[in-house]
């Protein structure tokens, strides 16, 4: 068995807006994102997160354009 630890500077982003708050925070290895979708009150208070590369990311920003604009 092998372990590691790493410290390493990263930075997290918050967004709120129209009872919904989202949280970014880049990966330690600068390749990719994590992310968490709240909505205000106790009905559903986490409504999504997902941690994708930025690969990943900009193809589902892309996807998400095309069927918004449709």
């Amino acid at each position: 068995m092998k372990l590691e630890t790493f410290k390493s500077d990263t930075k997290e982003t918050f967004v709120t807006g129209n009872g919904i708050t989202v949280s970014v925070y880049q990966w330690g290895n600068l390749e990719g994102c994590s992310f968490m979708l709240h909505q205000d009150g106790e009905t559903m208070p986490l409504r999504c997160a997902a941690s994708l590369r930025w690969e990943e990311l900009d193809t589902l920003l892309v996807a998400l354009t095309a069927a918004r604009s449709m």
